[in-house]
């Protein structure tokens, strides 16, 4: 996957102007339990998505059999939406989708996700999903009226404004077979549903790098109309995607790390690209291979060039420095 998105950009930085590097993702929508109706919402809500911001194009399978190393490879990400039962891949296929994330793979998983393989048969899979629905209760009333809170930084809730009241099907985690893997890095958490233990104040989305690649999820998206009408949880969707994609870069302000970086990522109408020594130019190339901006020698100002993306199209791009012959290149989204 790494090799085939690398030289992808290799193309596109020594050839130039026609070709096309869009990222893929691929959603998987089998079930062999609970079957959502929101399904079909989800798949053409991610695939909407897509579309509007340039950003990936979408493929849907409930085909066991794309599990495999030379399929897996041209995505970006995988979206388990609402998948749901176990033995839904065999043990070559879930070998080769390790091998998928271990390679760098993404990985989103959609409310019944934490449905699938609820028996602890593929452990692999309960960690990177990072949780396991209880049984006898699975969950709230469909329709249940909860306040969320934020409580980590991430471009999934940062928009909310703190807290997000909501109509949901809230799943619990406690007994009968409920799991939270610990190394989560939970972002929302909803209050009390009931006198119960296990409906006591609980996460409901996070997310991890883990085994090598990406992973969030997200407990919300029972219902049909979350797909369609609520934007709040569409742009908590999107959000997820770019992260797992590789799209959303994950470092807070003071925290940068070495080498070359954008910040805000996405970008809005300006963006700082923060380096650890002087460049000999920095240029910013569309999906088409075009370059739009470009800066010989530029001035360093507290190790950071100052780029105007005020004019650009919304969609991902790729910032390419180079040093001395040696290139560093990302992906930065223009909202």
């Amino acid at each position: 996957m790494k090799f085939k998105k690398y030289f992808l950009l290799f193309l596109i930085l020594t050839f130039g102007t026609t070709l096309y590097a869009q990222d893929k993702i691929l959603v998987f929508t089998k079930t062999n339990g609970f079957t959502h109706p929101s399904i079909e919402d989800g798949v053409s809500l991610i695939t909407s998505l897509g579309n509007d911001n340039g950003l990936w194009t979408t493929d849907i399978t409930e085909d066991s059999a794309d599990f495999n190393s030379s399929n897996l490879s041209q995505y970006s990400a995988v979206i388990w939406c609402n998948t749901s039962g176990d033995g839904l891949l065999n043990s070559d296929q879930q070998q080769e989708f390790e091998d998928y994330i271990a390679d760098g793979g993404g990985f989103m998983g959609i409310h019944a996700a934490t449905d699938t393989y609820r028996d602890g048969s593929w452990p692999f899979y309960n960690e990177l999903v990072g949780g396991i629905v209880q049984t006898n209760p699975n969950h709230t009333d469909s329709d249940f009226n909860a306040t969320m809170t934020v409580v980590n930084s991430h471009p999934a809730v940062d928009f909310l404004g703190g807290t997000w009241n909501k109509n949901e099907e809230y799943y619990y985690w406690d007994i009968n077979g409920g799991y939270l893997y610990p190394d989560n890095i939970n972002i929302l958490q909803v209050e009390s549903t009931g006198s119960e233990e296990y409906d006591r104040e609980r996460p409901i989305a996070w997310y991890k790098e883990y085994a090598g690649g990406r992973s969030f999820y997200t407990a919300l998206g029972h219902n049909p109309s979350d797909y369609t009408d609520d934007d709040d949880f569409i742009k908590h969707i999107e959000e997820g995607i770019k992260y797992v994609m590789g799209n959303t870069l994950s470092f807070s302000e003071n925290t940068r790390p070495s080498g070359v970086v954008a910040f805000p990522n996405p970008a809005q109408d300006r963006v700082e690209i923060h380096v650890n020594r002087p460049m000999d130019y920095l240029s910013v190339i569309d999906q088409q291979g075009r370059v739009i901006d470009r800066i010989d020698k530029p001035t360093l100002n507290n190790d950071s060039i100052q780029l105007d993306s005020s004019s650009w199209s919304k969609g991902m791009y790729y910032v390419c420095a180079y040093d001395n012959g040696q290139k560093s290149v990302f992906k930065l989204i223009k909202q």
